[in-house]
């Protein structure tokens, strides 16, 4: 054990000896998968708009409600308002053309309807409650509020939808508290409650944050823990094969069996520790999204209980561990650097693969799933990010690609060995 630790600690001196290397490994793709997942919002709505700025929400006749409403409302905030009259409105709507080309750069609408222009909506809305007030069963309000945005857009349509959510649904609700007058009395609680509750607000935006994420962060760890594996086994193994130095280092007084440890423990603690920094930016750029943009990959309010954190802990050396063999064992059974890079490249489309069918598929894994190797880390911490895993699935998987990557250490060496 004492001759492993030695490997263990040279191969390490060796990767924290230039400070390009270390910030390579561990920082550089956890930032730059970060930047990719905050930086995909605005592409989409490049795409969709053709501008990286997204337009605030014209309000057309608002009223004094809803400007309360706005400036009182967290929720409200997360949107920029630009309030115009039904008079500025008819301006803009009378060149069709350049309207609909307004919608299509982003335009999102709000326009406030009475029954007619001069009609105020906080009037017609009040007098609607005071007439159920006074029990008329035939009262009826003309108060409608229209949302407009380009249909053909997804960007738009998910912002519209976004806004009728998060904004306009809430406003709705408040009306009976602001305009009800004595109706409000009778017709709804004496008291609010969960005006501001810090613990069901954050359980509210967990739900949606960490749904998001079990499509996303899975295959953003696969990836780059395998870009890592990848990367160090390429050095230790391939690169000092083909120099010959594995042959001179082998002809040392320590083991081929504890120089192969040694190399494998220093993988894995560097991959295990560059997989929890990414994890890490990962919560933080969740955290840091108080905007929770409609195309956000990762939305605000990402969570993990301690337990759920320790199953995705414990399950990523694990993991690293099986990608490790499995990188190995292609450097041991090629001779040229050259098909050994092809083949070390190729796993990585199955994982993008594997990425883009976790971010689309709506269905639980079947219990077979379990079984196939590395993607059932995947499907493991996404049914932990929804709170769906069960203790007999983390076990499973453990001790399932735990066996596989000795098995596959094991038959690697002793072919190794026996050349």
């Amino acid at each position: 054990m004492e001759k492993v630790i030695t490997v263990f600690k040279w191969e390490i001196r060796k990767l924290f000896s230039s400070w390009s290397r270390t910030v390579t490994l561990f920082l550089v793709p956890a930032v730059l998968l970060m930047a990719a997942l905050n930086v995909f919002p605005l592409l989409i709505n490049y795409m969709s708009t053709g501008s990286l700025n997204k337009k605030p929400v014209t309000v057309v006749s608002a009223p004094e409600s809803f400007k309360t409403y706005v400036e009182e409302s967290v929720d409200a905030k997360v949107f920029t308002y630009e309030y115009i009259s039904f008079d500025e409105f008819q301006k803009i709507t009378e060149d069709e053309k350049a309207f609909h080309k307004q919608l299509r750069k982003g335009m999102l609408i709000c326009f406030f309807y009475a029954g007619e222009p001069e009609r105020d909506f906080d009037d017609e809305v009040r007098e609607y409650y005071e007439e159920i007030y006074a029990e008329n069963e035939d009262a009826e309000s003309d108060a409608v509020i229209y949302v407009g945005f380009d249909y053909n857009s997804l960007t738009s349509a998910a912002r519209a939808e976004q806004f009728k959510e998060g904004v306009l649904k809430n406003y709705k609700k408040s009306l009976i508290d602001t305009l009800g007058g004595d109706y409000s009395i009778i017709g709804s609680n004496f008291f609010e409650t969960d005006t501001f509750n810090p613990v069901t607000d954050l359980l509210d935006a967990r739900t949606i944050a960490n749904t998001a994420a079990a499509r996303v962060v899975p295959g953003v760890l696969m990836i780059m823990m395998y870009y890592c594996v990848y990367s160090l086994v390429s050095d230790m193994f391939a690169s000092e094969r083909d120099r010959g130095f594995m042959a001179k280092l082998l002809m040392t007084p320590v083991k081929p069996k504890h120089i192969y440890a040694g190399k494998i423990l220093a993988i894995n603690v560097i991959v295990s520790a560059a997989s929890y920094i990414t994890m890490l930016l990962l919560f933080f750029s969740s955290w840091i999204n108080r905007s929770n943009d409609a195309m956000s990959l990762l939305p605000f309010g990402m969570m993990l209980t301690p337990v759920e954190l320790l199953v995705i802990v414990c399950a990523v050396p694990i993991t690293v561990l099986l990608m490790t063999a499995i990188c190995i064992s292609i450097v041991f059974s090629l001779d040229r650097m050259q098909d050994i890079t092809v083949n070390l490249q190729l796993p990585l489309i199955l994982f993008l693969g594997d990425f883009f069918l976790q971010m689309f598929r709506g269905t639980r894994p079947v219990i077979m799933e379990y079984f196939v190797p590395l993607h059932n880390t995947m499907e493991l911490v996404a049914e932990t990010f929804l709170s769906q895993n069960k203790t007999w699935h983390t076990i499973v998987i453990y001790l399932f690609n735990l066996l596989l990557a000795l098995i596959v250490l094991k038959v690697t060496f002793r072919k190794e060995e026996s050349k």
